[in-house]
């Protein structure tokens, strides 16, 4: 039997040409069904390939891929010759799967519905099973569909591997916890699983499992989680719902086995941790970081965490420890907004936390969202003054987009914002809806246009490019000198061909 895991297309089909990270969820359940002799492989659909007719985003074009190219996605999806389309039949004919999972995320539904009808053009037999995000949230409207034969619900590991188990040997879908399937016209949601409580039983993503490896840059192969779950309470996010609202972590000696892997399988001295919140246990976090250091590694990191889960004590250790970069999730800078979204963290723990991780000699980058349903033209107001207060070596902004398993989506139901029953095949994301209720709609267009313009042009200065790097090139310089030639080279090519396209475009 024959596995095909992919992730759908999405900025690739809007024209942007940066690789992303390694897909880990898909790369953990291929490596389970590879444990277990399956013939299973990953194919990271969103990845650029030579030739592509796409650009390369930077800081400049990125918010212009979000909102005026939307259209290039939607054109996209329906165009039966696109070449990205093209690439998955090829793909389809090549690797002959028997069965193909889709891990996808809401924005994602009517590129993994084209994907699945593809598949079934390929061959009428081959089973299609959807999970992930929304496929967990929204199980009955993915079934629908009659391309999708199963949904699996919550982590997919050892579903995805009794499910292939039962294709194979025969048995009962209803012995599959977290499985939804049809039966007989009806579906059927069977009961959830537990979640792992051992995350340290699961192998390492079979990052050798990936086809197209050319695809994937020094830095994707660097993806890694040390823990999975969030306590936290934030409204716009599922993340709590979809891990079951319990944290786990992996052991020290997991991690650095797996980082040793990376750097002697794959040359990797870069790793992103994509954490909800690295930071959350402080007693595991210094046994990482000192595992890191006694192991003699010398790698140079970044991560994710809250203003509110950080000291002095325990950067100098993550310093120490290889990391260069945290990003913060700030969201909002008007203390209702944070309020009414349940981030519990105000303004001032936010500028001391920035100002400490600066002081420390680490990069710092900013998230903040706008369009949240109840807001006003003085709270964003609010957000635009305190990004300029941080002085951050990276500030990112994103529109807000109701998405199912959080409560700021069942929210937009009871307001009317969002119809119940909601074709997601075609739902509008921002910027053909916005869900805002009380800022007209041009007033909010205009308003958040100049703070991405703004964002934008801060971000690319050359001295707050300096500030973000500034870390990363230093410890590359005194541990790996020819390893960071070779990547400012890289860097330098990059920006050559960013502006001969902009020069094209322009």
């Amino acid at each position: 039997m024959r596995i095909l895991l992919i992730r759908p297309p999405y900025t690739r089909l809007k024209g942007a040409g940066q690789a992303p990270y390694f897909p880990l969820g898909l790369g953990y359940i291929t490596a389970v069904l590879r444990e277990n002799g399956y013939d299973a492989n990953l194919y990271h659909a969103e990845n650029p390939r030579k030739g592509d007719n796409a650009l390369i985003p930077d800081a400049d074009i990125g918010f212009d891929l979000r909102s005026k190219n939307y259209h290039r996605y939607l054109d996209a999806i329906n165009n039966d010759s696109h070449y990205v389309w093209e690439e998955v039949r090829q793909t389809l004919r090549a690797y002959k799967p028997d069965l193909v999972g889709i891990s996808l995320l809401s924005v994602e539904v009517a590129s993994a519905l084209k994907i699945s009808k593809l598949c079934k053009e390929y061959d009428k037999d081959c089973y299609v099973l959807w999970g992930g995000l929304h496929p967990s949230f929204m199980p009955e409207q993915c079934l629908k569909n009659d391309e999708v034969d199963f949904v699996i619900r919550g982590e997919g590991e050892y579903a995805a591997l009794e499910l292939c188990n039962t294709l194979k040997n025969g048995g009962f879908f209803s012995a599959i916890r977290g499985l939804s399937f049809k039966k007989n016209a009806a579906i059927v949601h069977n009961p959830m699983r537990e979640a792992i409580a051992e995350i340290d039983r699961i192998p390492p993503p079979a990052r050798e499992a990936v086809l197209y490896p050319e695809s994937f840059d020094f830095k994707s192969l660097g993806s890694m989680i040390v823990s999975r779950g969030c306590p936290f309470r934030c409204t716009f996010c599922s993340s709590r719902n979809f891990w079951d609202k319990k944290v786990r972590l992996r052991s020290p000696e997991n991690v650095i086995r797996e980082i040793k892997t990376l750097k002697q399988n794959y040359g990797t001295r870069y790793i992103m941790f994509w954490d909800d919140s690295f930071t959350i246990n402080r007693k595991v976090i210094e046994r990482y970081c000192r595992s890191i250091i006694e192991s003699g590694l010398r790698i140079s990191w970044k991560t994710a965490t809250r203003a509110d889960l950080i000291d002095s004590e325990i950067l100098d250790l993550m310093k120490e420890a290889g990391c260069v970069k945290l990003e913060i999730g700030v969201e909002s800078g008007s203390e209702r907004i944070k309020k009414l979204i349940n981030k519990d963290v105000s303004n001032e723990q936010i500028k001391k936390a920035f100002d400490l991780i600066q002081k420390k000699g680490i990069g710092v980058g900013g998230f903040f969202m706008a369009g949240f349903p109840d807001e006003t033209i003085e709270d964003l107001t609010d957000t635009f003054n305190l990004m300029k207060e941080l002085r951050a070596g990276e500030l990112a902004f994103n529109i807000f987009d109701p998405m199912p398993g959080s409560s700021e989506y069942d929210k937009c139901i009871e307001m009317g914002l969002v119809a119940p029953g909601q074709d997601w095949n075609s739902f509008p994301f921002w910027p053909d809806a916005y869900y805002v209720k009380n800022i007209k709609r041009e007033d909010f267009d205009k308003y958040v246009n100049t703070i991405a313009r703004w964002l934008y042009k801060y971000n690319n200065k050359f001295s707050v490019r300096l500030k973000r790097s500034k870390q990363y090139l230093l410890f590359m310089l005194k541990n790996d000198p020819a390893f960071l030639v070779s990547k400012v080279m890289a860097f330098i090519t990059r920006r050559t061909r960013v502006h001969k396209l902009k020069s094209t475009a322009g």
